[in-house]
């Protein structure tokens, strides 16, 4: 503790770049010890291993709030693996425990298991131009399947942490899941010091480190009108017109381009028939900013859209009868780590020792936007390979190439943060 608190001290007073050349140093000692290096090679002669266990996790479906199937077959890899106290909690996260020495703090590394496809969804993997096309194979199967290598390789190479890494594959990541497996991970759990998300490398060639989190609020609109016949009773307002002026509203609203804010209304549901009156309409809207202070502006501003539209509606057809109901049906705190925070230094000295690229990303939304707003150190790193197309069922791809880098500079960057017994103290407390 003291060596730790030393070490604090000295990064607090030291220029950036002097901090920087402290953190690579301690990165390379730990990469240079011969249990790490044997770790690491594991993971690149095994990438092959590592894409077989990806095709066979991905053909399992698990729509967001139906990840169980898949959650089941993950548990019985780690346990196989190795991994102590294997189990799925209550929120459906699928948890294992790498022990350490308990001389440093408890890691986390986690992906997701759910993906945006229904359940229905045809799985099947079809090769073209050296890549791999299949709905959820980038984001999040690819993720889900470096975390078990990086499993096997700690345990082949005997490796000895200080901290405890527990390994988690989370559920509720994608759309309405509103972050619920971390979100109840940070609920059970108060000992955790550092967590570091896997996803596919949005938006970036390489394998890059992002540590801004792009926060999201979003409602459920449901519109309330008296309903009846088209004709019969033409001149009571409709729900689904007052709809078209919310809408219409919100376009209307301006933002920023930098610091970025987007709205966006996804979904709108109404009416009974053409003859009818809508009684109902609704309507998703996502709002989404990295800046936490103007995302909840622009949400006033949308909320006052609404507003508007049913007043307007409202005065058109001289009546009181529309109504709104805004629900809020996700909250993605937004998120930011300094760049040169402990955990984004050591996650981009992870990369240098190794002769590689050490590159910022963001900002993007992912798990790490939990953690990062409870002040607990976050970061999001690549499974590795390129990939894109994300989201969409007939263009979603993934591609070997250099795959077996980014789970080799996650497997550093936890080692890093969780200590190696007999090489440096823990680099996060």
């Amino acid at each position: 503790m003291k060596q730790l608190l030393l070490g604090l001290a000295i990064a607090a007073i030291l220029p950036a770049q002097a901090q920087d050349k402290a953190q690579e140093q301690a990165m390379a000692r730990i990469a240079a010890q011969p249990s790490v290096k044997q770790a690491l090679a594991y993971i690149e002669k095994n990438e092959p291993a590592t894409q077989t266990a990806m095709l066979a996790i991905n053909a399992i479906p698990a729509p967001t709030f139906a990840e169980a199937a898949r959650a089941r077959d993950y548990a019985a890899r780690l346990k196989a693996a190795g991994l102590a106290d294997v189990r799925i909690d209550d929120a459906g996260n699928v948890i294992g425990a790498w022990r350490g020495s308990g001389k440093g703090p408890v890691i986390v590394l986690a992906a997701h298991l759910d993906t945006v496809y229904p359940a229905a969804t045809d799985l099947t993997v079809h090769e073209k131009d050296g890549r791999l096309y299949a709905p959820g194979i980038a984001d999040n199967g690819r993720s889900l399947a470096a975390m078990l290598t990086i499993v096997h390789a700690m345990r082949d190479a005997g490796v000895r942490t200080e901290g405890d890494v527990l390994f988690v594959a989370n559920v509720g990541e994608e759309g309405l899941g509103d972050l619920k497996g971390v979100k109840y991970l940070f609920s059970q759990r108060k000992d955790i010091k550092a967590f570091v998300g896997l996803e596919p490398a949005l938006g970036t060639d390489g394998d890059p480190v992002t540590y801004i989190g792009t926060g999201s609020r979003r409602f459920k609109v449901t519109l309330h009108g008296p309903g009846g016949h088209s004709y019969e009773g033409f001149g009571l307002p409709s729900a689904v017109h007052a709809a078209g002026r919310v809408i219409a509203h919100i376009d209307d609203v301006r933002v920023p381009s930098q610091p970025k804010v987007t709205f966006n209304v996804g979904v709108v549901q109404g009416g009974q028939s053409v003859n009818s009156i809508s009684a109902e309409a609704s309507m998703l809207i996502d709002i989404r900013s990295a800046d936490a202070p103007l995302l909840a502006k622009v949400e006033q501003q949308i909320k006052a859209a609404i507003q508007q539209g049913v007043d307007e509606t409202n005065q058109r057809w001289n009546s009181k009868a529309i109504t709104a109901d805004v629900v809020l049906i996700g909250d993605r705190p937004a998120g930011q780590m300094a760049a040169d925070a402990l955990i984004v230094r050591t996650a981009l000295a992870a990369a240098k020792v190794q002769g590689r690229p050490a590159l910022l990303d963001g900002p993007h939304s992912t798990d790490a936007n939990l953690p990062m707003s409870l002040g607990v150190p976050a970061i999001t790193m690549s499974g590795g390979g390129s990939s894109g197309g994300y989201h969409s069922e007939k263009l979603e791809w993934w591609s070997a190439q250099n795959a077996h880098t980014g789970p080799q500079n996650v497997l550093l960057t936890i080692l890093g943060l969780a200590g190696v017994q007999g090489v440096a103290a823990p680099l996060v407390k």
